[in-house]
């Protein structure tokens, strides 16, 4: 809702930033400046003035470059590298990082002063494993776009799936959910006609969570215990759904080739076609 809608946003990852090249990445150079430098070129400060400039990975910045990106925050001025002018760049400034910057100055590695003039209105993201209630969204979200990338037919996540998204610790939060929904969605797909719907089970995530059904030992026992009939029911039905993940998991290294898949599970290829077609996994698309 600002009047800032309407101009650029420009992004920055720091942490990809050389430090021989962050001066002129972020303030631009003139001809002449450095070997290669063969025409004059504004800096990310300058092409997002009158607009917003997203500094990620913050924590990342060279040393070296922190005391002029402080000035460049300060005083609205910029200056290109090999050039004396001075140039006014009215930036609205966003920056993230995945490091305690409080820590970072207290380790020499980050500026105190460039940390108090970028601390000004501060939002804390909570990790992943924090806020479970966000997954399903996240993993309809994640789905949709892989689809849309391997021009799949709809994916969809099936409760039992989401029950186990949810009680895995994610480390890598948001982006190690984005990568396992993106690899379980592959696996499935390599089983599944060309256009079809893909239903992801917890079947497909297999040993891709670890720790993900943790603190259900006393329950499987209480159960055992309660209906041992129901118990291995459910045991033969998950043996199944780790058969069937092997299988999708070796059609897909070796792209569909049943023979190839066979011999990388240990099994005749006669007696690997036998065990696909009784768990309900057919040949081709």
């Amino acid at each position: 809702a600002s009047t800032r809608r309407s101009a650029p946003m420009l992004y920055v990852n720091c942490a990809a930033l050389p430090e021989s090249l962050a001066d002129s990445e972020l303030f631009g150079h003139v001809r002449g400046a450095f070997t290669g430098a063969a025409a004059d070129r504004p800096g990310k400060f300058e092409v997002a003035s009158g607009g917003t400039l997203f500094l990620d990975e913050i924590g990342e910045l060279p040393l070296s470059v922190q005391p002029k990106l402080l000035r460049a925050i300060q005083h609205g001025e910029i200056q290109r590298v090999g050039s004396d002018r001075l140039i006014q760049a009215d930036v609205r400034l966003v920056a993230a990082t995945n490091r305690d910057l409080e820590q970072e100055v207290k380790a020499g590695n980050f500026r105190a002063d460039l940390f108090h003039r970028l601390h000004v209105y501060p939002l804390r993201v909570p990790p992943l494993r924090a806020r479970p209630e966000d997954i399903p969204l996240l993993a309809g979200y994640f789905c949709d776009v892989t689809r849309r990338r391997l021009g799949l037919g709809p994916v969809r996540v099936d409760p039992g799936a989401i029950a186990v998204l949810k009680r895995y610790a994610w480390p890598g939060n948001v982006r190690e959910l984005e990568n396992v929904l993106s690899r379980i969605t592959l696996m499935a797909a390599g089983s599944t006609r060309r256009g079809g719907p893909i239903v992801l089970t917890a079947g497909h995530l297999g040993p891709d969570l670890p720790g993900a059904t943790g603190g259900q030992s006393s329950d499987l026992l209480t159960a055992v215990a309660e209906d041992p009939a129901r118990v291995a029911a459910d045991l033969k039905e998950a043996t199944r759904d780790f058969q069937r993940t092997l299988i999708r998991r070796a059609l897909v290294e070796h792209r569909g080739n049943w023979a190839a898949a066979a011999r990388s599970l240990g099994m005749h290829r006669s007696n690997f076609h036998h065990l696909a077609a009784r768990l309900g996994l057919k040949e081709g698309p």
